[in-house]
């Protein structure tokens, strides 16, 4: 297998990726000075690992959105084979008319920019550190290689959850208590959507991959890649099923608080 760099859209949507994220996080420190002055003196009461984190929320929500935008048409009526790659800049569909190769390379710029600022992997967390690192080696391998794109969309997409996430740190971090309506209705969205898009579609892809996707990644791009690829795809099962199993216990913790409360009533 020889090495071909990524296609010149997915270069283009890595560097705006990193520009944006730059730019949203500045942004982030600009937007404080014009909130209530409650709410400034609740972030600057937060610890350095706090602060880093809510200043990540914008730049991370804005990625969310770009990306459920960019991949929603690739997404729902593409072609769904794993051979398909659509390496154009500019295409026919979708509402901003940029191809997905594009967005690839925005995903990636992102995930890279968000590691290299982060002060600590143990500040960014080190999942998170596994996350961006892996799944940044696979995007870039598969945008070279130019397969896995409708899967790649897919996950790209399933950043639909992380603005909820997004809006709930937000809440706490203003005030609001776990146990308070908004931020319960918030936080049982977010469960939903993340159930919904990272969830209940892994037995699916799994499946797939294993029954069908392998052996035409194999064919394609050799054992070393399909191999490779077989392992990025059980580190993202692995992190998204622990992150599933953390919410389940949260939830069931918080309702069981609920109604202990209930009973001492």
């Amino acid at each position: 297998m020889i090495y071909q760099p990524p296609p010149p859209p997915f270069l283009y949507g890595a560097g705006i990726g990193i520009i944006v994220y730059c730019l949203s996080r500045f942004l982030s420190h600009a937007l404080l000075r014009i909130c209530p002055t409650s709410f400034q003196q609740k972030v600057a009461n937060l610890k350095f690992a706090q602060l880093y984190h809510y200043h990540s929320l914008l730049p991370s929500t804005v990625h969310a959105i770009i990306q459920i935008v960019g991949t929603y048409n690739f997404v729902f009526y593409g072609d769904k084979d794993v051979l398909t790659f659509d390496d154009r800049l500019f295409v026919p569909y979708g509402i901003t008319k940029l191809g997905p190769c594009f967005y690839m390379g925005w995903f990636v710029g992102y995930l890279l920019t968000d590691t290299a600022l982060t002060p600590s992997f143990k500040v960014m967390g080190y999942p998170y550190v596994v996350h961006h690192l892996s799944a940044s080696m696979c995007w870039t391998f598969c945008a070279s290689n130019q397969v896995m794109q409708p899967l790649a969309s897919f996950l790209q997409f399933n950043e639909l959850s992380t603005v909820m996430m997004n809006v709930r740190q937000v809440l706490l971090t203003a005030g609001y208590k776990s146990s308070d309506l908004i931020v319960i209705v918030v936080s049982l969205t977010f469960f939903a959507l993340f159930s919904a898009v990272r969830v209940l579609p892994l037995p699916f892809v799994v499946h797939k991959w294993i029954s069908q996707e392998f052996v035409s990644i194999r064919n394609e791009v050799g054992w070393g890649g399909a191999i490779l690829l077989s392992a990025f795809l059980a580190v993202n099962v692995m992190l998204q099923g622990s992150w599933f199993t953390i919410m389940v216990s949260k939830l069931i913790g918080m309702f069981s608080k609920k109604q202990s409360k209930k009973k001492e009533q």
